[in-house]
């Protein structure tokens, strides 16, 4: 390292000479591209100047030869071809293209001499054009070419006043070129010698600076030091940190287990289903507030060097079959498929960390869900090469994809590609860093290639080593409690199976509720009575949720200042953040969840505890009376309501998920099923049993198979109305059918059906052309499997959920 030379000892006479160099060094460039640009602009000047001077000469000369052409034509007929006399008037007709149509004709497009030959030349074209369409006819009338001759003649004093007239112009041109140069060279000279004078004023700074600097360096150079020492003392209390957060995780992470442990012991087989709804509910909140406390206490558990993998003999199977429960019900809100599937060639008992292992596949697969708008996430344990040790987990989804700057960042602390999905979807960034660290300490390591728009692929290497049975590792999951508050509610819902489901799940709630088909009735209401919270169906007939929250925003308070609740499929993209400009508080996605819509309507603040009510799982003995059906209110100007429709106080009684009769849609058109029952894989695939056992265990199982029968049924089931809408080719209530039939299908949980709705959706709004009749087969196969697997679900033939 070399030292900063003593500058403030320099002599004048040495400062001078540098000074002089710079200046030397710096303007000597200045100055020859100065004289390149004053070259180029000079030849420039004149290619443009020869270009309109030829034009006009190549114009007045082809008239020439056509002057003489006809003049010869007159004379000696006999001595000249038609079919050359007409070539030599093409080529005049060129020059004169050539003429008009030059990049510089605004240099004599407004002289004199240019319009009178302009004006002169169109007549004459006028005139020849029809006369030389046939050169032979054209010969043998000799008043014709009389004629063409004499006006060519009289054309050839204009143009020759436009040759003229464009060597004047040129003249101009350069003139005033010259003089534009001149200013540009005193201009540039006069900047230059300002430049030379704020060049000298901070070279003078800059030494000015330098005397300064030179008197400060050894005070520079203790305070280096003491930043040094204090650099020391940061890290070592950082490190202090992250061991007293690490030893924190283990201590708050005891008595979580311990909770957890005592709710596991509460479970007795004689509890009500909702004593058993309630204990799953506690046990489910502790384990998602310790997972989210792990996501952040890992990190400094690791930094730290204090974080230990507790291996024990794992089942593998049992373990990603827990996973593939815990994920299910994520991907079957979004309507994706979820397959986790382990090869036979896999050990059935490995040593590892189950809780860590767990924990690299929930947030791999999580991710994977969170970025998968359409089709799926499939999930595969298999084998290590037959070289090594352990297992491959394969996590392959069919999202947005990555491109190669954003799988460069990818493992970095907090970072996301895109700041928009990380409002939408939330995240901390943390959970690639954590499994991919946790990977590399059971001796493995993450890989991912992606595709954008097309999908991605995390390959996951654990070296985990076969083991001893030992006890199967489990971790339930259940959901959230009641609420603190009984609500009035509106809704706004305009298909019938979904307006029972939200009149029953409301009533489970403890809330009041009137029902109305469109946003047009629900303004009719709002001026009727009061209520707490108005629930939207975004797709309605008449007015949309969108324009119902519009017209509720103009009303005037406190009608105005209602809470609006929008519930709809659609909320993940571009809807949200429309539906936030024009006053939507909160959103709940479909199918509609209790716990999604009491956490809606805590975020209002309209309950006092961010809790949700229970949602029955087990079946429990059938009541003796059905719960009422909801009713419609339909108010007219000429008849309105005298009272609301409010969602009935009895509360329903779960209900056995098996009924032995068979549905009336097993009537419906379709193809002939096959004998062969489905698979559990393939039924997972069709029927989201989850989904379904919720329906069925609020419900008894008369209202049940309504249900099933107003999708399903012909000819009044949602399928068959899209059908005939599809076989019309009516576009409007094609899309306004598959809505409605893909957010039944997913309340259902008949992913299949509901699949194939949202593709019809989709071509409906995006590109109705695309919309057929072939769209019909699909929709029957669909109608067929999915009568197939509630059949078989239905008597016992499949457990997959």
């Amino acid at each position: 390292m070399w030292d900063l030379p003593d500058l403030a000892h320099w002599q004048r006479g040495r400062w001078i000479k540098v000074i002089a160099g710079v200046l030397a060094v710096m303007l000597t460039p200045l100055g020859w591209i100065q004289w390149q640009q004053f070259q180029l602009l000079r030849d420039v000047a004149t290619n443009q100047v020869d270009s309109i001077m030829w034009q006009a000469y190549q114009l007045e000369r082809e008239l020439s030869r056509l002057d003489a052409q006809l003049h010869q034509a007159v004379n000696k007929p006999a001595q000249v071809d038609p079919y050359e006399l007409a070539e030599r008037y093409e080529v005049f007709l060129s020059r004169i293209t050539l003429l008009t149509e030059m990049p510089r004709r605004d240099l004599i497009d407004g002289t004199p001499a240019f319009q009178h030959a302009m004006t002169a030349i169109d007549a004459f074209v006028a005139l020849a054009d029809p006369l030389f369409v046939e050169p032979d006819a054209l010969m043998n009338n000799s008043t014709q070419l009389a004629v063409l001759e004499s006006t060519v003649t009289t054309l050839l004093p204009p143009v020759a006043d436009l040759t003229r007239e464009a060597n004047r112009a040129v003249a101009r041109f350069v003139d005033e070129r010259n003089q534009q140069l001149q200013q540009q060279s005193s201009l540039i000279i006069s900047l230059v010698s300002v430049q030379i004078a704020v060049m000298l004023t901070f070279v003078l700074l800059l030494v000015h600076q330098i005397r300064r600097q030179q008197q400060q360096y050894a005070r520079l150079q203790k305070l280096s030091q003491e930043l040094a020492f204090a650099r020391d003392q940061a890290n070592a209390a950082n490190h202090g940190k992250s061991v007293f957060l690490a030893n924190m995780s283990h201590e708050i992470r005891t008595p979580f287990q311990g909770l957890l442990g005592m709710l596991t012991l509460m479970e007795q087989p004689n509890l009500t289903t909702q004593q058993r709804d309630y204990l799953h509910t506690a046990r489910d909140s502790a384990q998602h507030l310790l997972g989210l406390l792990n996501d952040i206490l890992d990190v400094s558990t690791i930094e730290s060097g204090t974080l230990k993998l507790a291996e024990t003999a794992v089942n593998v199977r049992q373990l990603v079959q827990d996973v593939q429960n815990l994920m299910q019900v994520s991907a079957g809100n979004k309507g994706l498929s979820l397959d986790m599937t382990v090869d036979e060639a896999v050990p059935e008992w490995l040593l590892a960390d189950a809780t860590r292992v767990r924990q690299i596949l929930y947030n791999l697969i999580n991710n994977a869900i969170k970025f998968t708008q359409h089709g799926g996430v499939q999930a595969r344990v298999s084998a290590a090469p037959a070289d090594q040790v352990g297992v491959v987990l394969t996590v392959q989804d069919s999202g947005i994809g990555m491109d190669s700057e954003t799988l460069e960042q990818l493992f970095t602390r907090f970072f996301q590609a895109d700041n928009s999905l990380r409002r939408r979807i939330g995240g901390t960034g943390l959970g690639l860093e954590i499994s991919r660290k946790l990977a590399r300490m059971m001796g493995g390591d993450i890989e991912v290639s992606s595709t954008l728009g097309v999908g991605s692929v995390f390959t996951v290497t654990l070296h985990l080593p076969e083991a001893a049975p030992g006890e199967a590792d489990t971790q339930p999951a259940t959901a959230p409690t009641g609420p603190t508050r009984r609500l009035k509610m509106l809704v706004a819902e305009d298909h019938p199976t979904n307006l029972k489901f939200m009149a029953i799940l409301l009533d489970k709630m403890g809330h009041d509720a009137v029902f109305c088909e469109n946003g047009a009735e629900a303004l009719d209401w709002l001026g009727r009575q009061r209520f707490d919270v108005v629930l939207l169906d975004y797709h309605m007939p008449v007015l949309d949720g969108m324009a119902t929250t519009e017209a509720i925003r103009q009303m005037s308070p406190p009608l105005g200042d209602i809470k609006v609740v929008l519930v709809t499929a659609d909320v993940v993209n571009d809807t949200r953040q429309r539906a936030k400009r024009i006053g939507v508080n909160e959103f709940v996605s479909k199918p509609l969840q209790a716990s999604d819509l009491q956490r809606a309507l805590q975020r209002c603040g309209l309950l006092e505890a961010p809790t949700a009510p229970p949602t029955p799982t087990t079946p429990s003995p059938q009541p003796d009376h059905a719960p009422e059906t909801p009713t419609t209110v339909q108010p007219t100007p000429d008849n309105p309501p005298a009272a609301p429709v409010v969602a009935p106080v009895t509360a329903p009684v779960a209900t056995p998920a098996v009924v032995s009769h068979e549905t009336a849609s097993d009537a419906a058109p379709a193809p002939v099923l096959a004998d062969d029952a489905l698979s559990d894989a393939q039924l997972a695939e069709v029927l989201n049993t989850a989904a379904y056992d919720e329906i069925a265990g609020m419900l008894p199982p008369e209202d049940v198979q309504e249900m099933v029968d107003s999708l399903l049924a012909p000819p009044q089931g949602t399928l068959h109305v899209l059908v005939a809408a599809l076989q019309a080719g009516d576009v409007e209530n094609t899309v306004f059918a598959a809505h409605s039939l893909k957010g039944t299908a997913l309340l259902m949980g008949f992913k299949r059906i509901a699949e194939t709705a949202a593709h019809i959706e989709q071509l409906g709004r995006r590109t109705p052309q695309d919309l057929s009749p072939d769209l019909i087969t699909p929709l029957q196969e669909q109608l067929t499997v999915t009568q197939q697997a509630l059949r078989q679900y239905r008597t016992g033939g499949g457990t997959a959920g």
